[in-house]
């Protein structure tokens, strides 16, 4: 994996850059992104985010332009997954390494605690990447089935400080 992304995903660390941000559109779709405090739809705005790490516990806490949008991810033993908490929402995320990318799959997600069904998961085309400059870039999309788009946030980050995990 490129040095960028094993960088931000392996050590605790302050990052910052620039993304776009598209919200889908209608009820369902803003109430879901309500539900994981996801942010809003912008142009070009300031990213930062913040990782901190308590034994296997990561918190992540993103703040898009003073919007702030924190996670809690652990490994599930049991789902062989990362499991990701934002808000009200829980993700279950297979990361794969193809290409000199990561690539993360949603396997699950629960919505106040009640399961989805896998028919009604949404698809994520996420994408993550070390530019040519060695800044990490992402591009984090998912669409659910029927209703389209839910989000999509692309950018990229650098590192203002890193402190290397002895792990």
């Amino acid at each position: 994996m490129p040095l960028a992304l094993q960088q931000l995903h392996s050590n605790t660390g302050h990052y910052a850059g620039r993304c776009d941000i598209v919200e889908g559109r209608g009820w369902l779709i803003r109430l879901a992104l309500h539900l994981g405090r996801f942010p809003r739809s912008a142009n070009d705005i300031p990213v930062q985010v913040r990782i901190d790490r308590d034994d296997d516990t990561w918190q992540w806490v993103r703040d898009f332009d003073g919007h702030m949008t924190r996670s809690m991810l652990t490994f599930d033993h049991g789902a062989d997954c990362v499991r990701e908490r934002l808000g009200w929402l829980t993700l279950w995320l297979e990361p794969v390494v193809e290409a000199e990318r990561l690539l993360i799959h949603i396997r699950g997600l629960s919505i106040l605690g009640l399961r989805c069904p896998v028919f009604l998961l949404p698809r994520s085309s996420t994408v993550e990447w070390q530019s040519e400059t060695g800044d990490f870039c992402f591009d984090v999309s998912a669409k659910m089935p029927g209703l389209g788009v839910l989000i999509r946030y692309r950018g990229w980050l650098k590192p203002v400080h890193v402190q290397m995990d002895p792990d």
